[in-house]
């Protein structure tokens, strides 16, 4: 059985945990050859270190556009095209609007708007007319929600990166997709129902599919659109949210 990525290069950035290792261990899976990127570079030494497909590990804090430019050098030595492009790497405080500084600000548009802009700019000259850029965005970026204004409004700019990156990028044949997901097993929700079984309780009643969604599952979205069994797909966004917003 053919594998949808064999022996094609990807980039995946926020790839120590969470979403952004679920989706490098199914590019993987699937035959991709990965340059992986993380602050938290000892973790994803741990998890990548000693794998072939891997063909570089980087520590990188995607909010420093000379740390992006390493992931540039690191895909120019190959001498390949890039097939994917994800940049993972976001997140945001939870505070009341009175309390956010303009310090949490300028980091949450910083880790979530730049990091995912400078990223794929930083790797347009490496994209053929088959490369695919995917993004993360976040249900939150159309839904809103209390204590967390400045995160939706930077998945928002996300959201509609994605549509602009096709406008600008479909002459050249590459295609632009977001994935926005519901409440997802990671960090950043392990925090914000800070060990509360009611809170927890109270939001997997909330889904209709019935249960917390899982990294591997939109990993497995992140795949689809990454290679071409989407092909028509571009400027799109996927709701993975287990009929979150649709309750």
């Amino acid at each position: 059985m053919s594998k949808l990525l064999d022996k094609e290069l990807c980039v995946v950035t926020g790839a120590a945990n969470g979403i952004g290792r679920a989706i490098a261990e199914r590019f993987i899976r699937e035959g991709a050859d990965l340059i992986v990127a993380d602050f938290d570079v000892e973790t994803a030494k741990k998890v990548y270190e000693g794998n072939s497909q891997v063909v570089d590990i980087l520590k990188v804090d995607a909010t420093n556009i000379k740390d992006l430019e390493k992931i540039a050098e690191s895909v120019k030595k190959t001498g390949r095209k890039l097939k994917a492009v994800l940049p993972i790497v976001g997140n945001g405080p939870q505070n009341p609007i009175p309390e956010i500084t303009p310090e949490e600000f300028h980091l949450t548009m910083d880790l979530n708007v730049f990091s995912a802009f400078f990223t794929v700019q930083k790797l347009i000259p490496f994209m053929s007319d088959k490369s695919s850029i995917v993004l993360i965005s976040s249900i939150a970026g159309f839904q809103g929600g209390k204590n967390a204004i400045v995160y939706n409004a930077a998945k928002a700019a996300v959201r509609s990166m994605a549509r602009s990156f096709t406008g600008e990028l479909a002459e050249k044949g590459i295609r632009a997709n977001a994935i926005s997901p519901g409440p997802t097993e990671t960090q950043a929700f392990t925090d914000f129902v800070h060990g509360d079984d009611e809170l927890r309780n109270n939001i997997v009643s909330q889904l209709p599919i019935g249960h917390i969604g899982k990294p591997g599952e939109i990993a497995a979205v992140a795949l689809f659109l990454a290679s071409d069994e989407s092909s028509y797909v571009t400027g799109a966004e996927i709701i993975a949210d287990g009929g979150f917003t649709n309750r």
